[in-house]
């Protein structure tokens, strides 16, 4: 290893429990003003303080933090019956019990409803996941619903304006009827933002409650290859597609020693 990989490299704090995708940059700032946090040794309760994690022994609450774990990606067909969590106090299966053969932390994007199907990516990689999540950047969010009954067109109106996005048209939900049955209809509905339950609400909201929901895509990723409870890695040109949305460098991966 060069002079250059072996000089120290000290980064604040609050960034490295963020790239190691324990908190956003916000919650480990209060985390650090709490005490949580400790470097070799020592609690640390000022922001400006930076550590190199190749030599400095950085602990949270008691536990050692893991620098050195590569970024991974996962997109998972999460089916119904799993929780979008990494543990549930009450037992139920989470969709971290789906994923068999990573060896690393994971951690869900954003969540699913436990009866709720589809495009769930997991990742270690903090940095992106806070910004996949933010309304700043848009993340595409594609959704099929099973409705009761059929709306019509001044229906399917309502859905729009009801589903969000204030004055600003361009974070308004696309709704279209997608097909029928004798007594339910499927519809496609677009979202550039994730609220808990939005769907299910907006839907029952114009007298349509959900039957079955699936997200058939995430961020330009769709689920169509994967049976349900399937997953896959991520390509290199899907993460470098990712990281351009969400306005990162896509040629320079995450790192815990990044600058």
């Amino acid at each position: 290893m060069s002079t250059r990989d072996n000089a120290p490299v000290r980064v604040r704090l609050q960034k490295l429990l963020a790239q190691a995708g324990l908190a956003s940059r916000r919650e480990a700032e209060e985390w650090i003003r709490r005490g949580r946090v400790a470097v070799n040794g020592k609690i640390v309760t000022a922001l400006g303080t930076q550590a190199d994690p190749r030599i400095d022994r950085i602990v949270v609450d008691g536990k050692p933090l893991r620098h050195f774990e590569p970024k991974v990606y996962y997109l998972l067909n999460k089916p119904a019956g799993y929780v979008s969590t990494c543990e549930d106090d009450r037992g139920r299966p989470t969709v971290i019990d789906l994923i068999k053969r990573c060896k690393f932390r994971l951690f869900p994007v954003g969540r699913l409803d436990w009866d709720t199907e589809g495009a769930l990516l997991l990742t270690n990689d903090g940095e992106l996941t806070q910004r996949l999540l933010h309304p700043r950047y848009r993340i595409r969010r594609t959704y099929l619903a099973k409705v009761e009954g059929i709306p019509d067109f001044a229906t399917l109106q309502r859905l729009v304006h009801i589903g969000g996005g204030g004055d600003s048209k361009a974070m308004r939900p696309r709704v279209r009827l997608a097909r029928m049955g004798q007594r339910h209809a499927w519809l496609e509905i677009r979202l550039w933002e994730g609220k808990h339950r939005q769907v299910r609400r907006m839907c029952e909201a114009v007298g349509h409650p959900v039957k079955r929901l699936r997200r058939v895509e995430f961020a330009g990723l769709d689920v169509e290859s994967l049976a349900l409870g399937q997953y896959r890695p991520l390509t290199a040109a899907e993460i470098t597609g990712l990281r351009r949305l969400t306005g990162l460098d896509p040629d320079h991966p995450p790192s815990p020693l990044s600058l």
